[in-house]
């Protein structure tokens, strides 16, 4: 929820930007297992500023105040405002000349304090904004209202959190910040727009502009699954550093060069780096024995070694597929952590719950269910069920069920000839084998409706689809069939 905060605020002294005075900027408490506070104060005038102050807990339990586009005014050397309503005495004051204990002047912080004469008070829900807040040297505003957060190497920014956000944001290509220095804009913070409202676009600079994952889904930005362009499935090198998009009649060349790598919950900046497609003496498929005989598009990861090694963690090469997604579609999904079966792990059924409200649902005899993939916070699940064969018909059920309920659902069927009456729906040519699909990732939009990336690995081919939800429905979304080489 929001709610207008007053403050009482004194001067800093000037830090960027040439201002004779500058309190415009980040600062943050944190009391360890108990509380942490944000506070942004971006200037609108000489002596007047809009503000952010959020508190939270360490359980995600939070509460908001913003001064909703009506400024306050500096008085002196603070801010002063009192809780509207007459039965109410409350009031919170930000003094920006603190002092210790010692009666020393703490400098780059500002002492927060909430005041209560009534006997109710107006936010009674054990979170307090009492504190002393340290400023945040990373971050700066720019004379627009922009909130910018400088890189760990000290040469470029993000847009951040806790700026002056409305309607159409343009990213430029550099800003001046603290002391004058000059800094290159890399792109937005996932969180960038977080308390902000009515963003309806974003313009970037040029197509390496980093738009973080999550970034639009606090706008206004309308995003239509059916229409955007959506991932492509792809397959690393031995190295994990480059991915392939295999060539298929219908592909389209990304538009940019910048793209993500996707690889279950973890994501890594890619450029292009290579285009075989008009090759025809390339390969068509998984060619795990001679990757640079593919016929397809090339993206190099352009993470550090370390965090490529982190992204990959437990798998080769040849257990990975992975997706290729432009920056937009990344801005408008998360990507949940999720738990996947991998083989050889032990395979484990559905619950019982599931099994039973699948049958009623289809009205078949289930034969067997696995779980596929859960999300780490336990919000959702991934379950196959199979049934037993009707009139030689098989049937298998893809289950997006949350806390023992089932969601969303989608099933596949298929004639079962007599000599394979033992064989699952799933395959035909894996022995009969039920064989758990890899779900490749996990994106979830800004209603919680999730989209599953799912590869069927199978001795001589790689299916690649995706489940889409839809309401209570699951869309099966084909992508793609790679033909598996073994050999050069």
């Amino acid at each position: 929820m929001k709610r207008i905060v007053s403050v009482c605020a004194a001067l800093l002294l000037a830090a960027f930007s040439g201002l004779a005075q500058d309190w415009g900027g980040h600062y943050t408490m944190d009391i360890p297992d108990q509380a942490r506070g944000d506070l942004y104060l971006v200037p609108v005038g000489p002596a007047e500023a809009e503000f952010l102050l959020v508190v939270g807990r360490p359980d995600g339990s939070q509460i908001v105040f913003d001064s909703n586009g009506t400024p306050v005014r500096l008085d002196g050397n603070s801010f002063v405002w009192r809780y509207p309503s007459p039965e109410i005495d409350y009031s919170i004051s930000f003094d920006l000349n603190p002092m210790s204990d010692e009666d020393i002047p703490v400098e780059g912080c500002i002492l927060v304090t909430e005041s209560l004469i009534s006997a109710t008070p107006p936010y009674n829900i054990g979170l307090s904004p009492n504190g002393l807040y340290s400023r945040d040297d990373k971050c700066f505003v720019t004379p627009d209202g922009y909130m910018y957060r400088i890189n760990e190497a000290g040469n470029a920014c993000m847009l951040a959190c806790g700026g002056l956000y409305s309607e159409i944001v343009s990213l430029p290509q550099s800003v001046k910040g603290p002391f004058g220095r000059m800094f290159l804009v890399k792109g937005l913070e996932s969180d960038a727009f977080r308390f902000s409202q009515g963003v309806t676009k974003v313009e970037t600079y040029d197509d390496q502009q980093i738009i973080s994952p999550g970034a639009l889904m606090y706008t206004d930005i309308p995003y239509d699954f059916s229409v955007s362009p959506l991932p492509f499935f792809a397959y690393p090198d031995k190295s994990l550093t480059r991915f392939v998009i295999p060539y298929f009649p219908e592909l389209n060349t990304p538009d940019d060069d910048f793209q993500w790598v996707v690889f279950k919950h973890n994501l890594a900046p890619a450029m292009k780096s290579g285009d075989t497609t008009g090759d025809n003496r390339k390969r068509d498929g998984r060619v795990d024995v001679a990757f640079d005989s593919t016929r397809g598009v090339f993206y190099t990861i352009q993470s550090a070694r370390e965090d490529i090694s982190k992204m990959f963690r437990g798998y080769t090469a040849m257990e990975i597929e992975g997706l290729v997604a432009d920056k937009w579609y990344v801005a408008h999904h998360t990507f949940p952590a999720f738990g996947r079966w991998k083989f050889p792990e032990k395979e484990v059924a559905a619950s019982k719950g599931i099994e039973n409200a699948m049958s009623r649902k289809t009205g078949r005899a289930v034969k067997y269910s696995r779980k596929a993939a859960w999300l780490r916070d336990g919000t959702g699940e991934l379950d196959i069920v199979e049934y037993e064969h009707v009139n030689r018909q098989a049937m298998v059920s893809f289950v997006w069920q949350s806390k023992g309920k089932v969601v969303a659902t989608a099933s596949l069927t298929t004639q079962i000839e007599s000599e394979y009456e033992d064989y699952s729906v799933w395959n035909v040519d894996d022995d009969g084998r039920y064989g758990i699909p890899d779900v490749v990732s996990i994106a979830q939009d800004k209603d919680g409706a999730v989209t599953i990336y799912i590869a069927k690995n199978a001795p001589e081919s790689v299916t690649c689809f995706a489940l889409h939800q839809e309401g209570n429905s699951l869309r099966i979304v084909p992508f793609d069939q790679w033909y598996r080489f073994v050999d050069i």
